[in-house]
């Protein structure tokens, strides 16, 4: 039976307070992340897809997240198992390496990655515990992330069933959310362990994209990785992402400049007039001049 101390979120917080972390790993994940609605999950399960990766559901791990039950459902890790392996482990980095390990002896894979689009605000703390990780930025035109998280999520799970949220944001805090993300990714530019890719690129280019994304992580290319909408089981449930179903379906540019489409003159002017700069940084082109 499960103490109070093994699923209350407050005294992990202070376990891992206490602990810190001062584990340093020998392995060499492959670790994603970028803006939330940049293509994170589509990249994932590519990644996914190869016979010897294993990228699964987010598990916000290497943002400090420890919570027992949403990754027993999210990676098919049995709750008991899981907790036992925080009780083995002297300190967070080191749970982060022992709990990816199971998870590739569950999914019969050599090497683990991890997607958690937040990933991207943490590349300090995934290199001083994971030196030899390879971080990949995914980046997406401005402009369309801040259409996506102005209704993001689009739906939520009730009984089971996908039901709209009817969300409508403001835009500024969506801008500013693009703007802080991408720029704690741009910080890392230079590093020989840290790779940008564009979701445009990984729809128009895919095979092109992907061969190089495995020239990166040092993994041969697989044609599989192309196939990543034929795969199933748990890593492909889309009740563990219902906001990212499209992921699990053949490749589609519907979504790309969607802002033509979403966006009103009025709205479009306030996106380009506070992204501008960084539109251009990252190799897009503002409509007004």
């Amino acid at each position: 039976m499960l103490s109070r101390r093994d699923t209350n979120n407050s005294s992990v917080a202070r376990w891992l307070r206490r602990r810190g972390s001062r584990h340093v790993s020998e392995q060499a994940p492959i670790v994603l992340g970028g803006c939330q609605r940049s293509g994170t999950t589509l990249l994932r399960v590519m990644l996914d897809s190869h016979s010897r990766i294993a990228c699964g559901p987010e598990s916000s791990l290497l943002a400090g997240s420890y919570l027992p039950e949403v990754l027993e459902r999210k990676f098919d890790i049995p709750l008991p198992d899981i907790i036992a392996l925080r009780r083995q482990a002297r300190d967070h980095a080191h749970f982060i390496e022992l709990f990816f390990d199971r998870y590739l002896v569950l999914r019969g894979k050599a090497r683990w990655a991890e997607k958690t689009p937040r990933n991207v605000r943490y590349v300090a703390y995934l290199w001083k515990h994971f030196r030899k990780a390879k971080f990949i930025h995914v980046i997406r035109d401005g402009r369309d992330v801040v259409c996506s998280l102005r209704t993001h999520p689009r739906f939520r799970l009730v009984n089971g069933q996908r039901v709209p949220s009817g969300i409508r944001r403001p835009l500024s805090p969506c801008i500013n959310v693009w703007l802080r993300d991408t720029a704690a990714g741009l910080r890392w530019r230079g590093h020989p362990q840290y790779h940008e890719v564009r979701y445009e690129d990984l729809l128009a280019n895919s095979e092109q994209t992907l061969r190089r994304v495995c020239e990166l992580i040092e993994e041969p290319w697989e044609p599989a990785m192309l196939e990543y909408h034929r795969e199933a089981g748990g890593s492909r449930d889309p009740s563990k992402f219902i906001s990212n179903v499209a992921a699990t379906q053949p490749l589609s540019d519907q979504a790309v400049a969607r802002w033509r489409r979403d966006l009103t003159e009025e709205d479009l002017a306030l996106v380009e007039k506070m992204t501008r700069d960084r539109l251009v940084e990252l190799g897009y082109t503002p409509s007004h001049s």
